[in-house]
């Protein structure tokens, strides 16, 4: 029987805080990083050595440098290594590289939401999954890039990821800090169920309301229902208040602590209950059920898995996506596609997945731009 083993590709902010948490887990098996920029990787290997060792812990991690758009050489690395799980933490344009924009500019390229960036998340993923199935490795893949639409574009391709994290896990967990503080029972004590996609989880933990987006949300204390006592609208304002925490960058030790659940649920096979978008090339935010094959969605009984998805694709045109087609073309609404034609002069109406290398090096030329003029006119 081979020996379990993780797989971490990519060591930006998120994979570096993901790999640091898990480098101190004593059960931790063998971990493999690879990145494209091999010092920058090196040193954030070792950075998490020597932090496991100052808590005397002495995990066994090593790093290779890899560029996943060489497919072969993946496929073969994959070979070599056999990981049990691979976790990719690869984009090719960070969610909040437009948050360092000036604030006027971010918020009006912002209204267009997370929806026309989809290349700069769908890329990479796309090469690793090919490289994952020339490989013939049998890894079970939790991807982190835009899981709520790369995951089910993907599985149009038949290449889907088991699972996604963050995003839902990240606003049901704070609904649970938020509702135990409310009903002043314990966190332990408070169960959720929520079901949303990317942007309820982007916009109420801003904004503190929902903005319109549909959502499923079931509360429990131990055994008890206790959705009915509590208003969700006052549930939403407490995010920002009761439940408020660093944004941007600062958010993402909560971000990895979703990856370390979701790949040691699956690398223990811990059968518990989490949250995680695009399980199994499902859209949008679900609640799961994780183990050694990968993650089940766990519905309540009032809900099916049906109004389950439509939940989702509702809520998926608050991100800014009008549909997924049947070959995996992503469908931009007007408002966003317009909005990046405006700013950027890009357009972005129809992503189809032959097309997405091509439209995500003009999208990062126009982009920047964009923002080198911005600042020249500062």
């Amino acid at each position: 029987m081979k020996r379990a083993s993780l797989l971490i590709m990519g060591l930006g902010d998120l994979g570096g805080y993901a790999l640091e948490f898990l480098a101190r887990e004593p059960r931790m098996p063998r971990i493999v990083t690879a990145d494209i920029n091999e010092d920058w990787g090196i040193r954030k290997t070792n950075s998490a050595i020597a932090g496991a060792s100052q808590m005397n812990l002495y995990p066994e991690i090593e790093f290779i440098p890899l560029d996943v758009f060489d497919i072969d050489k993946t496929a073969n690395i994959l070979q070599e290594i056999e990981p049990t799980v691979i976790y990719n933490s690869m984009s090719l344009q960070s969610w909040w590289v437009i948050t360092r924009l000036p604030e006027k500019a971010y918020k009006a390229i912002d209204e267009a939401r997370y929806g026309p960036w989809f290349p700069m998340h769908f890329v990479p993923a796309y090469k690793l999954m090919q490289a994952v199935k020339k490989s013939g490795v049998k890894a079970k893949v939790v991807n982190a890039a835009f899981p709520d639409l790369v995951n089910p574009v993907l599985a149009k391709r038949g290449l889907s990821p088991v699972v996604g994290i963050g995003n839902v896990d990240n606003i049901a967990t704070m609904m649970r800090i938020v509702a135990a503080k409310l009903f002043e029972v314990p966190l332990r004590a408070v169960t959720v169920y929520v079901v949303c996609h990317h942007f309820l989880s982007y916009y109420a933990s801003r904004f503190g309301n929902s903005a319109g987006s549909p959502y499923y949300l079931k509360i429990m204390v131990d055994d008890k229902d206790m959705t009915d006592k509590i208003d969700p609208n006052e549930l939403f304002t407490h995010l920002t208040g009761i439940g408020r925490r660093p944004g941007s960058t600062h958010a993402h030790p909560v971000v990895a602590a979703s990856v370390c659940r979701i790949v040691k649920g699956i690398l223990f096979d811990t059968k518990e209950l989490a949250h995680a978008p695009g399980p199994n090339g499902l859209l949008g935010g679900y609640p799961i059920r994780l183990s050694a094959e990968g993650a089940d969605v766990h519905l309540p009984q009032d809900l099916t898995l049906e109004k389950a998805i439509e939940i989702n694709k509702r809520g998926q045109v608050y991100d800014g996506i009008e549909s997924i087609e049947e070959d995996g073309t992503v469908v931009i609404t007007d408002k966003s596609a317009d909005l990046f034609k405006k700013f950027l002069d890009f357009d972005c109406k129809r992503y189809r997945v032959e097309e997405c290398e091509q439209k995500y090096h003009e999208l990062d030329e126009k982009f920047k731009k964009w923002g080198a003029e911005l600042t020249t006119a500062d």
